[in-house]
């Protein structure tokens, strides 16, 4: 059965969601609260794939801590074993409010990216067989601000994070980017479709519906990723 495309559960549960106009503080708790219930609600997901995934099915066990270059750091999702340190890593970064002068979701990318790379970086010296998987979240609002919109330039920016191939080098890119944008309005609270970066969007607005992914596709990516990385598939010759 596919997973349910919505993240109404996790809106409901980091409400109340601030004012556009709200302090920052207010954001930044509410972006906070946001990240660990998709945290968990990825986790379950994923979790009959990779027993003992982290946080666990109550939401506890949140950002756990995995070794780094420079230490010990938290990660939103952690698959780690003793045989492989650590497996999988999932960022999860919710950028859930506009700039209330500009009316644009731009404002906050390169801060974003720059916690990828670094994410990136630190976890691949360490442990460069990791795979490492970043979900960044949008209002569906993002798609309908501007020519290119807030969404299409987050594609264009963040596409140069990614698609990391071989585990001996480009410690500063993560395997995969995708961007959930959700809608946050109360006639479709919480639903949701996903984009890979590496794609191409539409300047404006949302992309073709052939490209937006639900939680079922993106889960299969996580995995099938995750194996060409632990597991690589022989072909013979027929």
């Amino acid at each position: 059965m596919a997973a349910a495309n919505t993240i109404r559960d996790a809106l409901t549960a980091a409400a109340p969601r601030p004012a556009i106009d709200s302090k920052q503080a207010e954001k930044k708790n509410y972006a906070e609260r946001l990240s660990r219930a998709l945290a968990t609600k990825i986790a379950n997901l994923l979790r009959p794939r990779f027993r003992g995934i982290t946080p666990d099915e109550h939401g506890a066990r949140q950002e756990a801590p995995a070794r780094t270059a420079k230490g010990v750091k938290k990660l939103d999702v952690n698959y780690s074993t003793t045989e492989l340190g650590l497996g999988l890593g999932i960022s999860i970064k919710t950028i859930n409010f506009p700039d209330p002068k500009a009316g644009r979701y731009t404002k906050n990318y390169t801060r974003v990216d720059n916690e990828l790379r670094a994410e990136a970086k630190d976890y691949h010296q360490r442990q460069p067989y990791a795979v490492l998987v970043a979900l960044i979240f949008l209002p569906l609002s993002s798609c309908l601000d501007g020519s290119p919109s807030s969404f299409g330039a987050a594609v264009r920016i963040f596409r140069h994070r990614t698609n990391r191939r071989d585990a001996r080098d480009e410690q500063e890119l993560l395997e995969r980017i995708f961007i959930g944008v959700y809608d946050d309005s109360p006639k479709a609270l919480g639903r949701v479709w996903f984009f890979d970066v590496m794609k191409r969007p539409r300047k404006e607005g949302p992309p073709a519906e052939a490209l937006q992914l639900g939680f079922d596709d993106i889960i299969g990516e996580i995995e099938r990723t995750y194996a060409e990385r632990n597991d690589p598939p022989f072909e013979w010759d027929e």
